[in-house]
């Protein structure tokens, strides 16, 4: 029972974050490729569509998307089946690369040790060894669930929009410089998934940043600076080894009046 919990707490997660359609439909082959159908004459079209525990993207002629593709302003990969990869990933050219568990590309972190660049591509040095694993999906924990945490300026919306035009449901909220939410980890998880942006209450005077901090306070993960108006950030972050993971909220421009508000979506640790 422990681990169909987890399987279904993770799949919730995911389809929190790609927002997958729950209507039943049929797949056809049409023109030496898949599409899906909704009903009579009716197909999906440029959204994903989730079958068996997979997930699919549909592109604007209604055909399953492979290899990279850029969706929203996030980077996935599909397999040859269409199938949307997560994990530690080499792809044909031979880079490495980290996809979240809601499929997206990291970027600008570290992920299992290992730096990943702004171009999400990992380089490994001279004797670096080959990812083998990634985090086990179906221990996907929210933070927001977990018995022992602390907080400050924190709160739960069940309706919350971001600067950007977001609607988020379950999101937290945290306002005000120094707000946080922090979480005893017990060395027991591997990676803190999630995504944020600025309330639609974000004042446009403002700037922010999100840090992750780790053990002695030791900095895991900051983002760049978020504006009123800013598209949602995608992160996860290595925190192997953290037995307490705190993610907090800062002002990099303060107009001396107003308190940032910043909203965080399916904020989750894995194994």
């Amino acid at each position: 029972m422990k681990r169909r919990f987890g399987v279904i707490a993770a799949a919730a997660v995911l389809s929190a974050a790609l927002a997958v359609p729950s209507y039943a439909g049929t797949w056809k082959y049409v023109n030496d490729q898949w599409k899906y159908q909704r009903g009579a004459n009716k197909y999906a079209y440029n959204e994903w569509v989730e079958d068996n525990g997979k997930y699919y993207y549909l592109n604007n002629d209604g055909y399953v998307t492979t290899g990279w593709q850029q969706i929203d302003g996030q980077w996935y990969y599909m397999d040859a089946t269409g199938a949307m990869q997560t994990g530690w990933l080499k792809d044909d050219s031979g880079k490495w690369y980290y996809l979240y568990p809601s499929g997206v590309m990291a970027v600008s972190t570290v992920i299992d040790g290992r730096t990943i660049g702004a171009d999400g591509v990992w380089t490994p040095g001279e004797g670096a060894v080959e990812p083998a694993d990634s985090p086990d999906l179906s221990t996907a924990q929210l933070v927001q669930n977990m018995s022992d945490i602390s907080t400050k300026g924190y709160s739960i919306l069940t309706s919350a929009r971001t600067g950007g035009g977001d609607r988020w449901e379950n999101a937290i909220r945290l306002k005000g410089k120094g707000s946080y939410v922090l979480c005893s980890t017990k060395g027991e998880y591997r990676l803190l998934y999630g995504s944020f942006g600025p309330s639609s209450q974000f004042d446009s005077g403002l700037m922010a940043r999100v840090t992750v901090y780790g053990d002695n306070d030791q900095v895991l993960y900051t983002s760049g600076d978020i504006h009123y108006n800013e598209k949602v950030t995608y992160f996860g972050v290595d925190v192997s080894g953290q037995n307490q993971v705190r993610v907090e909220v800062s002002l990099s421009k303060d107009n001396d009046y107003d308190d940032p508000v910043i909203l965080l979506n399916g904020l989750t640790l894995y194994k």
